[in-house]
């Protein structure tokens, strides 16, 4: 293998063809004018149809187009999907002329990035988006603190963020004198032209999303909550440790990659009946305190912004030296999209691909040699400790009493747009509910532990997290431009050992070589306490070694004998531990989502190719995921089956899973529905009787065809019997429902998807699929 990596690159060694597609489009910019109707650019929604049709449009280095000089040494060619290909003399210029681009094209999505990055939201959107700013600036940092992170960087990393400040700022500069360049969302908000963006601007986008979009923020509170009220059997047997059938990414001839090395079994069996004694008493914050704000907010925002969501990626091995991959990053479909496209080349530098912006990287993408692709870790990789208090700030630990780092924090919001100014509400998504409060401010005390900020408080507890990443997010870029420049997939390797965010990598290059990597700063976390639950804060349940697994012990693999790679949030490797589960459906064992892309992706490594790869999404992305995984014990349970109960399981067996074909009519197969209320009524029959306490540890139900953990578990859990009573309550709701008894009339409208805004924007409503909100295809070799 070693050998293999070695090898120089033959010289007919590219990538041969590359595809992308980004709904609704490539442009955020909504014109003064265009803000009754939501229109601008004409590339704000000129990319839909060609994702609903499986569409992908050329996304090869290089492309032909109108050339733009914004100053000397940078070029920009807009392709006819306006996505802009940046050349600089000097990657300083690149640089420059990637932050003029992007100001082009999403300038007021840049000032919602900057606010939120700041916690300074509710400043133009309303008192309802306190929660969050009030969270922002407690769990990230002051612009002092960003500053300390960006200095840390390399000098050359440095003078890129200063050049694309620079660029972003001469759009700015033309927008404040040319009314017709500036986005129409500015006037309607009345907020007035925007500010120069700054260092800290930059480096705090790329901070809040480098810690957010991987990992979130942990649920040990929600578990703590479940564990005292349903006690320590029920729990563990909800949310256990370890779940059988997962699947993984690393195959196990790879590794199996324990999350925990050194910790057996026995191991986990004294952690858990420590923590059960310890935790048993703790108190519980206010119900308000339970979730975060992130996780937990239906503010229109957070959907997109730091909030992390499915991904999927697959990379495959062909004959002749020759690779795909295949990356659909999920983070939520709205109008603009949280990704922006980019294609940058300077010295050295030649990428294309998607891109937050605000930051000056080409986050996921390819270059000359290498397709890269990134899904979100989801691994535990911050834990929650409960400090004992002394007074409200000073508490123990190591056996001394030691003063948290408190500062004062003021917050202030102004009332909504008038009627004068958003005459047709279209800025009403944007504002979410309760924006109709009078402007005011208030002040709110903000503390620090040694492990990191307090985010809730009880009795004589402080709940203080500590984050993995804590003070080292800006070094992911590094990581990041070194993906940018890779010529290899050793190349790859070495960019992993620089990112400090838990983003699994997934690559291919064109000696036909493929890679996973689960990087970043992960917790080498104590031996014998549960980190399903609060540590304790006093130093008994400290990270171990230093705090982080070394590189070599984190899961990854390199060309793995059965020639392909797939990831779509799923575990890792087989030795990883579920950890707090914050992404509940890792407990899902076989029935997780990624279990889909298993024989699909098989057949694509079978029949290589381009097209092969790209043809996976139309399996993954339209059929319900757990329907497959359920053939076997839905069969089981119809064997015996009489009346409604029968009719329901049989239906649901007819039923192929897809939610996309339909009939003449436009209506899609009665199993689909009948799906939908079994697998609800079977979480509600293994699980009803905890209430609410079992919604802590997602039970809860799907509207759509995919089921959520609750309902794996109660599909899984129940007995045969169980099961066809589960499928007659179904029954009852689908008359109900319906008006009918007969499957024939269960058949219902193909579902659609309900896009969201970031500004004035449109985006109507298109078929429902479970595909990346970006997607790129990719075939390389000689």
């Amino acid at each position: 293998m070693a050998a293999l990596l070695l090898l120089p690159a033959a010289a007919s060694a590219r990538v041969i063809q590359a595809g992308s597609v980004l709904p609704p489009g490539q442009s955020g910019f909504v014109s003064l004018a265009g803000v009754p109707d939501g229109t601008g650019s004409p590339h704000l929604n000129d990319q839909t149809a060609m994702f609903v049709n499986f569409g992908l449009k050329p996304a090869m280095l290089g492309g032909a187009g109108t050339p733009e000089e914004p100053k000397q040494g940078v070029r920009i060619v807009r392709d006819a999907y306006g996505v802009p290909s940046v050349t600089g003399t000097t990657l300083q210029d690149t640089w420059w002329g990637a932050g003029y681009a992007m100001a082009q094209d999403r300038l007021f999505q840049i000032e919602i990035f900057r606010r939120a990055a700041e916690g300074r939201l509710a400043e133009i959107l309303g008192k309802s988006y306190l929660p969050m700013d009030i969270e922002t600036r407690r769990d990230f940092y002051t612009p002092a603190e960003i500053d300390q992170q960006l200095a840390k960087l390399p000098s050359d990393v440095q003078s890129y963020f200063a050049a694309y400040r620079d660029g972003v700022n001469a759009w700015i500069a033309q927008a404040r004198n040319d009314p017709s360049k500036l986005p129409g969302e500015y006037a309607a908000l009345g907020i007035g032209p925007p500010q120069d963006f700054t260092l800290e601007d930059s480096g705090a986008i790329g901070v809040y999303l480098a810690r957010t979009i991987p990992s979130g923020t942990g649920a040990e509170l929600a578990n703590l909550q479940a564990f005292q009220q349903i006690g320590a059997r029920n729990f563990n047997r909800i949310l256990p440790l370890h779940t059988k059938g997962n699947v993984i990414t690393v195959p196990r001839s790879s590794g199996l990659f324990p999350s925990n090395p050194g910790r057996t079994h026995r191991d986990e069996r004294i952690a858990w009946k420590k923590s059960q004694a310890y935790d048993r008493s703790l108190p519980l914050p206010p119900e308000s305190d339970l979730g975060t704000i992130r996780e937990s907010s239906k503010l229109p925002l957070l959907a997109h912004v730091g909030k992390p969501e499915g991904s999927d990626v697959w990379a495959i091995r062909g004959p002749h030296h020759r690779a795909t991959l295949f990356t659909g990053p999920q983070l939520g479909y709205s109008i603009p999209e949280l990704l922006v496209e980019l294609e940058v080349h300077g010295p050295g530098l030649d990428a294309r691909g998607s891109t937050a912006a605000g930051v000056p990287v080409v986050g996921i993408g390819h270059n000359k040699h290498v397709a890269w692709g990134l899904t979100s870790g989801e691994s535990d990789d911050d834990d929650l400790y409960a400090e004992q208090l002394v007074d409200p700030e000073h508490y123990r630990f190591r056996g001394k009493t030691l003063a948290m780092s408190c500062r004062d924090e003021t917050f202030s919001w102004r009332p909504p747009p008038t009627d004068a100014t958003d005459p047709a509400g279209l800025l009403g998504g944007l504002l979410g509910s309760g924006g109709t409060a009078p402007a005011g401010s208030q002040t709110e005390r903000i503390c620090r532990t040694v492990h990191g900020p307090v985010e809730a408080r009880a009795g004589n507890v402080a709940y203080a997290r500590r984050y993995a990443i804590w003070g080292r997010e800006a070094d992911t870029i590094k990581g990041l431009l070194a993906l940018d420049t890779a010529k290899s997939i050793r190349d790859v390797n070495r960019a992993m050992k620089q990112v400090t965010w838990n983003e699994n990598t997934t690559a291919a290059d064109d000696r036909g070589h493929i890679g996973y990597w689960h990087p970043g700063l992960l917790p080498w976390k104590p031996k014998h306490w549960d980190e399903r639950l609060p540590y304790p804060g006093d130093g008994r349940a400290e990270w171990r070694h230093g705090g982080f697994l070394p590189f070599k012990d984190r899961p990854h693999a390199i060309d793995p004998k059965q020639g392909y790679l797939f990831n779509w949030n799923n575990k890792p490797s087989a030795a990883w531990t579920e950890g707090d589960t914050l992404s509940r459906s890792r407990v899902d064992g076989k029935f997780h989502h990624a279990n889909i892309l298993r024989a699909p992706v098989r057949r694509a490594h079978r029949h290589f190719g381009y097209t092969q790869s790209k043809n996976v999404d139309k399996v993954s992305g339209t059929i319900s995921q757990q329907r497959a995984p359920a053939t076997a014990l839905l069969k089981r349970a119809r064997r015996g089956a009489t009346g409604p109960a029968a009719t329901v399981l049989q239906t649901i067996l007819n039923w192929s899973g897809s939610y996309v074909d339909s009939g003449a009519d436009g209506k899609i197969n009665a199993g689909a529905a009948a799906w939908q209320e079994l697998k609800g009524a079977a979480m509600e029959r293994a699980l009803g009787r905890f209430g609410d306490s079992a919604k802590l540890l997602g039970a809860t139900r799907s509207d759509d065809f995919d089921a959520t953990n609750g309902e794996v578990y109660g599909l899984t859990h129940l007995s045969r019997a169980g099961l066809r009573r589960a499928a007659a309550d179904a029954f009852v709701n689908l008359r109900a429902r319906f008006g009918s008894g007969e499957p024939t009339a269960w058949r219902q409208p193909r579902p659609m998807t309900e896009p969201t805004s970031m500004g004035a924007g449109q985006f109507p409503p298109f078929p429902l699929f479970d595909r990346g909100t970006w997607q790129q295809n990719v075939l390389l070799g000689p």
